[in-house]
């Protein structure tokens, strides 16, 4: 969060549009529909944990950390709450489109991590079945930023709390290494210069 998906997401669709592409954004991202209900619910009742910025402002988030059984449940609500987003994705594909996600499964994959406290579950059955939904010939961009840099592009109300952002880059990381993947630290490059990076990367520059 805070690191440029949206702007170069942007930038990059326009620019297959314009040379002729059916270029369209995508979002996945978790939780998902009862998911997110049952978030609610648990929050509702005084079941979470509590994770906050320096300013203050609260995430609450269900403790569902707390055993290995709360771990299992969450982790397949989660799976199949994100299958229809997934059946969209690939309707589009059908239909000749060409998709620019600016979060998707691996996206969920790190949700579901960060809500169980649980770095392993990048390793598990639940996240490797995930990463089976992934399009062939699917081209991996990971961009960084460090948190000082995200403090300044998101203060002082949208800056996430500083423990979902280490959480998510150290996941990101992690996950980097088990495709052929772009990294581009958009905190030492400048938005022009990110944007020519992966342009060159895609064979589009």
């Amino acid at each position: 969060d805070g690191a440029g998906k949206s702007t170069h997401v942007k930038t990059l669709v326009d620019t297959l549009n314009s040379r002729g592409f059916n270029a369209r954004k995508c979002w996945v991202r978790s939780p998902h529909t009862v998911a997110f209900l049952l978030w609610r619910f648990f929050v509702g009742i005084g079941f979470y944990r509590v994770v906050t910025n320096q300013f203050g402002f609260a995430v609450r988030l269900p403790a569902f950390n707390r055993n290995k059984y709360l771990r299992s449940f969450w982790a397949t609500i989660e799976f199949f709450g994100v299958l229809p987003n997934i059946l969209r994705v690939y309707y589009s594909l059908w239909r000749g489109r060409t998709l620019i996600a600016e979060r998707y499964v691996l996206d969920t994959i790190t949700t579901i991590a960060y809500f169980l406290d649980d770095i392993g579950f990048l390793e598990s059955r639940t996240s490797k079945l995930l990463l089976r939904f992934i399009p062939d010939k699917t081209a991996f961009i990971f961009l960084d930023a460090d948190y000082e840099t995200i403090y300044q592009r998101r203060a002082p109300s949208f800056v996430e709390p500083r423990p979902f952002i280490d959480f998510q880059r150290t996941a990101y990381k992690i996950m980097s290494k088990y495709f052929y993947t772009l990294v581009v630290d958009t905190s030492e490059n400048s938005i022009a210069q990110t944007s020519a990076i992966i342009m060159r990367y895609l064979g589009l520059g």
